[in-house]
């Protein structure tokens, strides 16, 4: 017997199991074992992905011991129940040592950033928060608000990256004008840019460009106030605004701009009584028609 440290090397079997609900809910609920706290978010996360046909083999498996006991994958099983399917495959190690089990995860984990750099795309540490932005934006939700029904793994972001090269584009235009760093951090301003430019290209572009060479048209012009609120905002190191809030903040500001009005203090607040929706960037100006009367 082959010897490690001093210890037996231990009888570790793996397969490809077709694991049933019946299964699923035995290893959950029969184990002696303790587990980490459930997060609902990584649960429903793995469940989409499920359901979507978008799960993928990693080499990751569920893990039991010598008796059975579950020592990891209990997220992936409570994703699998939770999919409402009958069966479905995942690779399953048996008789891994129960001791193991304090060891398991706590490596550094491999960030989305990680995935591009992997993959040789530039600026990775700045496209892949970019990334999360956009997909959080375009699935309707409040960009920054890390919502987990949409939050991205690794594997989104990569395609997102991948088939939107205008994010990839702004980021670049973003890391390639120094101005901006006085603004803010250059994933927001790369995710605010890209979704300007996807809705009016030559408007966009001047727009940005007037927001870095202060180039203003009277007093109350938006871009005026955009840049006085950003580099106001960036001063203060002890209430940093969030990514949220700095987005909200271009947003009102291209509304403001695309509809040719003038503006007082840039402000927007998600609380209290003043509470504000998140503003969505948008095309053009409303046109309203009068109403005729008889």
């Amino acid at each position: 017997m082959v010897m490690q440290n001093g210890q037996p090397t231990p009888n570790i079997t793996t397969h490809f199991v077709t694991v049933t609900r019946d299964m699923a809910w035995d290893w959950l609920s029969q184990t002696t074992m303790k587990n980490r706290k459930i997060y609902q978010a990584t649960v429903s996360r793995y469940a989409r992905k499920m359901m979507t046909g978008t799960w993928e083999w990693t080499g990751e498996a569920i893990k039991l011991d010598e008796k059975g006991n579950l020592l990891d994958g209990q997220h992936r099983l409570w994703a699998f129940l939770e999919t409402k399917m009958d069966s479905a495959v995942f690779l399953v190690m048996y008789g891994v040592p129960h001791e193991a089990q304090k060891l398991m995860d706590t490596g550094r984990n491999r960030t989305p950033a990680n995935t591009l750099e992997m993959e040789a795309i530039p600026h990775s540490t700045i496209l892949a928060p970019a990334a999360r932005l956009l997909i959080e934006y375009e699935a309707g939700h409040i960009p920054g608000s890390n919502q987990w029904r949409v939050r991205p793994d690794n594997r989104e972001t990569l395609d997102c990256v991948n088939t939107r090269p205008d994010i990839q584009e702004s980021v670049e235009h973003v890391v390639g004008h120094p101005e901006y760093k006085q603004f803010g951090r250059p994933s927001v301003l790369g995710f605010a840019h890209c979704v300007t430019m996807g809705i009016d290209p030559v408007e966009a572009e001047e727009f940005w460009r007037r927001i870095r060479e202060a180039d203003y048209r009277g007093t109350g012009d938006p871009i005026q106030r955009l840049r006085e609120r950003l580099l106001i905002t960036r001063a203060q190191a002890h209430m940093r605004a969030s990514e949220t809030v700095i987005i909200a903040y271009i947003f009102k500001a291209w509304n403001a701009h695309i509809r040719g009005r003038r503006m007082g203090v840039l402000y927007w607040t998600s609380t209290g009584e003043k509470q504000e929706k998140f503003p969505r960037a948008i095309a053009a100006a409303r046109q309203y028609k009068r109403r005729e009367t008889a």
